[in-house]
C-alpha cells in the first residue's frame, strides 16, 4: 500500500471507530453496467433497475485519479459484469498499475473466454452464484439461468488454476454464493454434495437466505421463515460438517442483526450504478449525489449520508433488511470471527 492510502485509511478507519457521521470510504462497488441476462426471482431489478449506460475504463480511471483513499474496487450490482465488453482491461488496469484489490460477482451464464480467464487472475475474490443442484428449481429461482452452463463456467475458472498450477488462494480464489429460499432450502444437501468435488479449489460456500423485510413485495412462496429452516437445520449442519467444503452461514442464518451501529459498509463502501449516482449497500434508489457530476468525498458526506449513519447509530435502523444484515453481525466486522476465519482458511492453504 502506498503511502497516500495507508494515511486515508487511518483517517477511515478514526473516523468509522469513533462513530463520526462523516466518513471517508476505502471500498468503491461499481455496477459496470445496466444489462443482466437473466432475472432472478428475488432479485431487487424486479423494483429498481440501474440507469442505462456502461462504466469504461477510462470513466473508471478518471474516477479513480479523484478517489486517493479507495484500496479495494467491487465489481457487482444489478448487473451481469461479464456482459460489459471492457471488463477484461478494466480488471488488468486495476491491478497491474493501480493495484487495486479487486472482488468479482458474475452470475455464469456469459461464456468466459481465454481473455476474461488470464484477467481473472487479477481478482482477489472471485463469487459464482449457484443456489441449487436442481436444475429445473435453478432455472425457475435464476429466471432462465442454466445450471449446466453455470457449472460449466465456474469448472472453466478451476481447470485454468489447475492448468497453471494455481492454488486455492491464488488468484483468482472462487467461492458460491446460494441465495436460499422456501423452494431449494430442502435441496441445500444435493448442492453441497454436487460441489463437493471442487472442495479443493473453493475457498466457501455460502448460504444466504431470503429473508429481507424488503423481499415481501416480491414472491410470498420465496420467504425463508425460521419455521421453514427449523424443519431442516439440523439435516443441513449434519451434511455441511461431514462435507469437506467449507460452509458458511448455517450458524446464523435467519438470526436477528441488531450491531448495525458498527456496519462499516455505511463509512467504508460506496457503491456507484453505470451513471455514477451514489448509495448505500440495498437502498438503490437513496441517490447520496453523483461521482461523475461531484467531488465524490462530498457525495459520500453529503446530509444525506450523514443521516443515513444517524439511524444506523439509532435504535431504529435505516432500512428494513438491516434487521437481518450479515454486515450488522459482529462477526463480520472488522476483526470478527468471520474475518479472521478467512484469514486463517488462507493461512494454512
Amino acid at each position: 500500500m502506498n503511502l497516500r492510502r495507508w494515511y486515508w485509511a487511518r483517517r477511515a478507519r478514526s473516523l468509522y471507530r469513533h462513530h463520526s457521521l462523516k466518513a471517508v470510504p476505502t471500498s468503491l462497488g461499481v455496477c459496470v453496467t445496466n444489462m443482466c441476462n437473466i432475472r432472478c426471482k428475488y432479485c431487487m431489478r424486479q423494483q429498481f433497475k440501474p440507469p442505462e449506460g456502461k462504466i469504461t475504463l477510462e470513466m473508471l480511471k478518471s474516477l479513480l485519479k479523484k478517489m486517493p483513499y479507495i484500496r479495494g474496487v467491487c465489481v457487482m450490482g444489478l448487473c451481469e459484469p461479464l456482459l460489459n465488453d471492457e471488463l477484461p482491461k478494466i480488471l488488468r488496469w486495476l491491478q497491474d498499475e493501480g493495484h487495486y484489490g479487486i472482488s468479482l460477482t458474475t452470475n455464469g451464464m456469459v461464456t468466459i473466454n481465454d481473455d476474461m480467464l488470464d484477467a481473472l487472475t487479477r481478482v482477489g475474490d472471485f463469487v459464482i452464484s449457484i443456489d441449487t443442484a436442481d436444475e429445473e428449481t435453478f432455472r425457475y429461482l435464476r429466471g432462465g439461468a442454466e445450471l449446466k452452463k453455470v457449472m460449466g463456467s465456474l469448472t472453466r475458472v478451476i481447470e485454468y488454476k489447475r492448468a497453471h498450477n494455481l492454488g486455492r488462494m491464488d488468484n483468482p480464489p472462487i467461492h458460491v454464493n446460494a441465495v436460499i429460499t422456501r423452494n431449494n432450502v430442502h435441496q441445500l444437501p444435493d448442492l453441497i454434495k454436487m460441489l463437493e468435488p471442487y472442495a479443493a479449489d473453493l475457498t466457501y460456500l455460502m448460504v444466504d437466505p431470503v429473508s429481507r423485510p424488503d423481499y415481501q413485495t416480491f414472491e410470498a412462496p420465496l420467504m425463508l421463515t425460521k419455521e421453514d429452516l427449523d424443519k431442516e437445520l439440523e439435516k443441513h449442519k449434519k451434511a455441511a460438517k461431514q462435507s469437506p467444503l467449507n460452509i458458511i452461514g448455517f450458524d446464523y442464518m435467519l438470526e436477528a442483526s441488531c450491531n448495525w451501529g458498527d456496519c462499516y459498509l455505511a463509512w467504508d463502501g460506496m457503491f456507484i450504478e453505470p451513471n455514477g449516482d451514489a448509495y448505500f449497500c440495498y437502498n438503490y434508489d437513496y441517490v447520496l449525489g453523483n461521482v461523475f457530476k461531484e467531488d465524490p468525498l462530498r457525495v459520500w458526506n453529503s446530509s444525506r449520508a450523514k443521516e443515513f449513519r444517524r439511524k444506523l447509530l439509532s435504535s431504529e435502523p435505516p432500512l428494513g433488511q438491516c434487521h437481518s444484515c450479515n454486515f450488522a453481525r459482529g462477526g463480520w466486522q472488522p476483526e470478527g470471527d468471520y474475518s479472521r476465519q478467512k484469514l486463517d482458511k488462507k493461512d494454512v492453504a
